[in-house]
């Protein structure tokens, strides 16, 4: 029997979150804004069922949609404010789910906002109804950016069935990728969450890998699944219908013992081992496993690309299993540099590597380290 659908309207006194820092090295937005709460689809791995984020009765997710039906009001006289205060950056809004959107259609009316404001665009969605407004965001990536992470897990018709049953079909989120690339569009997958022993070996990855390859993806971002709360509950759950055995295997990855609490993410050296087999993987397919940054025109363009850089680093650190204070250090440095209010090129032209020692989080290897990408990037320019 089908399950009841209910819709609760409201009013929220704000809709855009601000971001402290920049979501570096994955995403790059700085502002996020969604009109719904909860989701029909109801995928049993969702990190977003659980109380942090729905901020209700977990049970209710799927079954109960809020809808914030100011969110474009709202959006509108928000974005003005944010450019005045903190500058026009990368915004992530909408939410495409059926059938909340098509009786809404609240995302339609944000990307209307977004195209008039020229804000900068990122997308991530697990459904092909985002194509229905490939005409608005062509015009915002004309004036713009726009960026899109289409989301699956796999494209095993088995472990949809097993996990997200109800979620739109891979084959229609792999047909959005083309129409996206199509349209000039950046567009790749989200790779998440890696299921563990049914979909993280090389073969379930590099189906993927190959299918957003042959539609026109750019990239693909490989990140495993987390576990916390009733979402980890519902999770391990599908893991046991799917296959009885592999619930005492889950429970070790995620060090969970009966009557106790799982660790919220894998351990270190599996995260490592799975970034770098799609990093393999993508290379082998000629494709990007990061999404390169938008950096709008102005003066402090050559910090964006510096602190890109040193986000990148800190990816690369982690899949090197570095130590946890190196990349704290490489992160607290792109936090300085992407914040820093005059070039970080006019810096190190007064004052050298000094002037760089003197910004909060760098120390001397990294500012040797920035130094030397100052001086490839003037090479560049000459």
């Amino acid at each position: 029997m089908a399950m009841r659908l209910e819709f609760h309207e409201y009013r929220p006194r704000k809709i855009v979150n601000v971001h402290k820092h920049v979501d570096g090295p994955w995403f790059w937005g700085k502002y996020t804004a969604h009109p719904y709460v909860g989701c029909r689809s109801g995928c049993e791995f969702c990190y977003a069922r659980g109380e942090r984020y729905l901020r209700r009765d977990p049970a209710t997710f799927d079954t109960l949609i809020g809808v914030k039906v100011n969110a474009v009001d709202l959006l509108r006289e928000e974005l003005p404010k944010l450019a005045r205060q903190s500058g026009i950056d990368v915004i992530s809004v909408g939410d495409w789910q059926r059938p909340a959107e098509d009786r809404y259609r609240l995302s339609r009316g944000m990307l209307e906002v977004v195209r008039d404001l020229g804000f900068p665009l990122f997308i991530t969605e697990r459904s092909p109804l985002l194509t229905r407004d490939l005409d608005l965001l062509t015009d915002i990536n004309t004036r713009a950016w726009v960026g899109v992470t289409i989301s699956m897990g796999s494209v095993d018709p088995a472990l949809k069935r097993a996990f997200e049953p109800r979620s739109p079909g891979v084959r229609l989120r792999l047909r959005a990728i083309r129409d996206l690339a199509d349209a000039g569009i950046r567009v790749g997958a989200n790779l998440m969450p890696v299921l563990p022993f049914v979909g993280d070996d090389e073969a379930h990855l590099e189906d993927v890998v190959r299918a957003v390859k042959d539609h026109g993806g750019a990239f693909v971002l490989g990140g495993g699944l987390t576990m916390g709360g009733v979402q980890a509950q519902r999770t391990l759950e599908a893991f046991r219908l799917f296959d009885p055995a592999l619930e005492a295997r889950v429970r070790e990855l995620y060090a969970w013992k009966t009557g106790g609490k799982p660790q919220y993410g894998p351990p270190g050296p599996y995260n490592a081992r799975l970034g770098l087999l799609v990093r393999e993987l993508c290379a082998r397919h000629s494709i990007l496993d990061r999404m390169p940054r938008y950096i709008a025109p102005g003066p402090l363009v050559l910090n964006k690309r510096i602190a890109e850089r040193l986000f990148l680093k800190t990816y690369d650190l982690e899949l090197e299993q570095a130590k946890e204070y190196r990349l704290w250090a490489y992160r607290k440095a792109a936090w300085t540099v992407d914040e820093l209010g005059e070039s970080i090129g006019d810096i190190y032209a007064a004052r050298g590597e000094a002037g760089l020692q003197a910004l909060p989080g760098i120390g001397k290897s990294i500012a040797a380290q920035i130094a030397e990408w100052l001086a490839a990037e003037n090479d560049d320019g000459e």
